[in-house]
C-alpha cells in the first residue's frame, strides 16, 4: 500500500496557529484552531469560507445534518451551519467548564468537559448529564455506550435517553488514555497509558469489550500518538495514526489484530486526523497546516 501526500492546504488560507480538530462530512472539510476559527474546506482543501467561533481555542467539532457543532475553552458550545458557517444556535455559554469534547450520534449531543461530564442534548436542548470521574479528553459514542478517557482509564458506560433523566451504568474501565475512536461499530481503538502503543478492543458487550490486540506504533523515536482516525471503507476497516513523529500510518484490521500498511511523512506535527472519501485522509497540526493524504 502507498500513502501519497496529494495536497495541502494554502499558506494564505490555512490556520495561522495549532489546527485542533478535524471533521469530513458529506464532501467538505471542517478544521478548528487554537485562534478560535472554524475554517470550511473542498476535498482538494480549497477554503470556502470561516468563522471566528470561539474567543479561545477550539477543541472539538462533530458534523451532522443539523449543521456543525463545536466546542471550547471559552466555555460555549455552538451550532453552525454546515454551508456559511453562519452561528445558528448557542448551546452553552459562560460556563465554568471547558467543553473538550462534542459528538452528534443519530441526532443526540454528547458533549464532555474538564469536570468529568458528559452532557446529552435531544433536539438541541440540554437534557441532563452524567459524571464519570475524570475528565473528558476525547469521547466516542456507539449507543447506548459512551466511551470517554483522559490519561489512566478508558471508561464505558451505558446511556438510556429515556424518560425525563438519564439512567447510566458503568460498564467497564480499561487502562488507557486518549484519542479514542471507533472503527466501524465493532470496534474501538485507543492508546496505552504511555502514549505509544494502540490498543484494539471489541465494542461488543457481549465479548466483555475483550482487547483483540496491542501493537508498537512504530515511531522510530518513539514519540507520543496525539489522533487516531478508524473508518470502514468497502469490505475494510481501517485505522489511520499521528503524531509527534509527524507521520501518518496506516492499520489494517486482520483476522488476528491489525497490519501495518505503510506510512508517510507529512512535516507537521499531527494534532488531529479525519478520514474523507474513500482514499483520502486529512491530517491537520502545527501551525495551522494541513494535509491530504491518498491511498492507494
Amino acid at each position: 500500500m502507498t500513502l501519497t501526500v496529494a495536497c495541502r492546504a494554502g499558506e494564505a488560507d490555512k490556520h495561522d496557529r495549532d489546527v485542533t480538530a478535524l471533521a469530513f462530512y458529506k464532501g467538505k472539510l471542517y478544521s478548528g484552531g487554537d485562534n478560535g476559527k472554524i475554517k470550511v474546506w473542498t476535498a482538494d482543501l480549497l477554503k470556502l469560507g470561516e468563522v471566528q467561533a470561539h474567543s479561545a481555542p477550539v477543541y472539538s467539532i462533530s458534523a451532522s445534518d443539523d449543521g456543525l457543532y463545536s466546542s471550547s475553552s471559552d466555555g460555549s458550545v455552538k451550532l453552525f451551519d454546515l454551508n456559511t458557517l453562519a452561528e445558528k444556535q448557542v448551546l452553552r455559554q459562560g460556563e465554568n467548564a471547558e467543553y473538550w469534547r462534542v459528538q452528534c450520534v443519530n441526532g443526540n449531543l454528547y458533549v464532555g468537559d474538564n469536570e468529568g461530564n458528559v452532557l446529552v442534548f435531544k433536539n438541541k436542548l440540554f437534557y441532563g448529564l452524567v459524571n464519570v470521574a475524570e475528565p473528558v479528553k476525547d469521547l466516542q459514542v456507539v449507543e447506548p455506550y459512551v466511551l470517554t478517557v483522559q490519561d489512566t482509564d478508558l471508561v464505558i458506560t451505558e446511556f438510556k435517553l429515556e424518560g425525563e433523566n438519564i439512567q447510566w451504568a458503568t460498564d467497564t474501565t480499561i487502562a488507557g488514555r486518549a484519542p479514542v475512536t471507533l472503527i466501524g461499530t465493532k470496534l474501538f481503538a485507543f492508546i496505552d497509558r504511555d502514549g505509544k502503543e494502540i490498543i484494539l478492543h471489541s465494542a461488543d458487550k457481549s465479548t466483555g469489550f475483550k482487547q483483540i490486540t496491542k501493537i508498537v506504533h512504530g515511531s522510530e523515536d518513539n514519540r507520543v500518538i496525539n489522533a487516531l482516525a478508524g473508518v470502514e471503507w468497502g469490505n475494510d476497516q481501517l485505522l489511520f495514526s499521528g503524531g509527534w513523529d509527524k507521520v501518518l500510518r496506516k492499520w489494517k484490521v486482520t483476522n488476528v489484530g491489525l497490519s501495518d500498511e505503510g506510512s508517510v511523512n507529512v512535516d507537521i506535527v499531527i494534532n488531529a486526523v479525519a478520514t474523507g472519501e474513500t482514499s483520502s485522509i486529512y491530517a491537520g497540526g502545527s501551525d495551522g497546516h494541513i494535509v491530504r493524504v491518498d491511498s492507494s
